[in-house]
């Protein structure tokens, strides 16, 4: 029996999956997303020019992450554009969202307020403003709060249409802040400390790479996406991979996390495994399923990662090893531009990524060995905490006031450290 016998019954399940998966671009759907974001650039038009904002429309989450300094006259944003994976047609069925950047004017910050947390404190207190007035939209039936990742002092809004159209239920639109060239790149870079509450008299101060990491990301969220729009323009098969690695991602609870792996993140990798200034292993004759193997392959064995993975900008030279260097100790996980000077897997741990290459590697030994190239067992079997491990540790940190006595939010928010301290103590006793 030849090899495309035999993968024939897995590639028909493929395309079957991929049809059942894929948003119809529907003029239907197209219009809802159309009139919800008209609904949501109307009701910020009717915000009055110069409102006074204030600390009093989030008190308590001012107070809990330490800001100072955060009045300000509201502006309108800069721009309003569709960004994400409905913008490459990459959506995946059924959690259908749309993101909506919003950048934020430049004249509701000072040049300092990169210190402090006083830029998350103005980007959340501009978002309220933007709350209350959608509200007063009869075309949208909810606006709820969320976070990007996970992280509390990255607030977005989810705004629901009034529309509820059968092709999509419960869409929602993700209203998420972007900072472009709103501070000084070299304020923010890897060595510097921006919370004053990390110095110490008489002591070097610390570094606070994931604080300022935290604000290059809505810096340079409106490039990035560019970047990974452009890779995936006209190339139907990197998108239906990528759709197929985002099904695969999400049956695994441990890697699809917010220590780990999300949609643009899988994106990102994809688009440097594409790009001239990448390792460019993926090419325009490969199927969907090839460039899924491939990507599963680098994640799972790719020598690069133990040295980063870096873009470099068109014309520029290498990488010098003092600066590969600086970020490769300072997150345990790379994949960084250059010219932007941010990396953009800031947030995956070490045991994420650990569990990321697992689970990459045990799927490619299943596409090898299992029936039908394993398509049952990769696509369609959830594989939750449960079912992987055989003790799981939920760690109740509710008046536990010693876990936040330092503060909240520091370089990194306080529970995401208690977690580390406690892998810490756990790791070398279960080895």
């Amino acid at each position: 029996m030849d090899s495309d016998t035999f993968m024939r019954p897995r590639d028909l399940k493929v395309r079957e999956l991929l049809k059942e998966v894929q948003l119809d671009y529907s003029p239907s759907v197209t219009k809802l997303v159309d009139d919800t974001v008209s609904a949501i650039k109307d009701a910020i038009d009717k915000i009055p020019e110069d409102l006074n904002v204030t600390a009093d429309l989030a008190p308590g989450f001012v107070r809990d992450i330490g800001a100072d300094k955060v009045e300000f006259k509201f502006k309108k944003p800069n721009s309003i554009e569709i960004g994400g994976s409905y913008s490459i047609q990459c959506i995946v069925k059924p959690d259908v969202n749309v993101d909506l950047f919003i950048r934020l004017p430049k004249e509701c910050f000072h040049e300092k307020d990169y210190l402090n947390h006083r830029y998350h404190a103005k980007r959340c207190l501009y978002l309220c403003i933007i709350k209350k007035y959608l509200e007063l939209s009869p075309l949208l039936h909810k606006v709820e709060w969320s976070t990007i990742q996970n992280e509390a002092r990255k607030p977005v809004l989810v705004a629901y249409p009034a529309t509820n159209l059968v092709e999509v239920p419960g869409l929602f639109v993700r209203i998420i802040p972007t900072a472009t060239s709103l501070f000084s790149i070299s304020k923010l870079n890897l060595k510097r400390n921006n919370i004053q509450a990390l110095k110490q008299e008489g002591s070097v101060p610390q570094a606070t790479p994931k604080y300022n990491s935290s604000i290059l990301e809505d810096m340079f969220l409106e490039d990035k996406t560019e970047f990974i729009k452009r890779a995936f323009l006209g190339w139907k098969e990197l998108g239906e991979a990528l759709i197929l690695l985002k099904v695969w991602a999400r049956q695994r609870s441990s890697i699809y996390a917010h220590d780990c792996l999300n949609g643009f993140l899988i994106a990102a990798i994809m688009s440097y495994l594409a790009a001239e200034s990448g390792w460019k292993c993926i090419n325009n004759s490969m199927k969907a399923m090839q460039i899924f193997r491939i990507t599963l392959e680098f994640i799972a064995t790719s020598k690069l990662w133990e040295n980063g993975l870096f873009f470099k900008p068109q014309g520029q030279g290498i990488v010098s090893k003092e600066e590969r260097m600086l970020y490769v100790q300072s997150f345990p996980v790379v994949l960084c531009d250059l010219f932007a000077h941010f990396n953009l897997a800031f947030r995956i741990t070490r045991s994420g990524f650990l569990e990321l290459q697992d689970e990459a590697a045990l799927t490619l030994s299943c596409i090898d060995k299992c029936r039908d190239g394993g398509f049952e067992e990769i696509f369609m079997t959830k594989i939750d905490y449960p079912a992987k491990y055989d003790y799981c540790i939920r760690l109740n940190l509710k008046g536990k006031n010693e876990v936040y006595a330092s503060g909240f939010c520091l370089d990194d928010e306080c529970w995401r450290l208690y977690e580390q301290k406690v892998h810490s103590f756990l790791h070398p006793r279960v080895e």
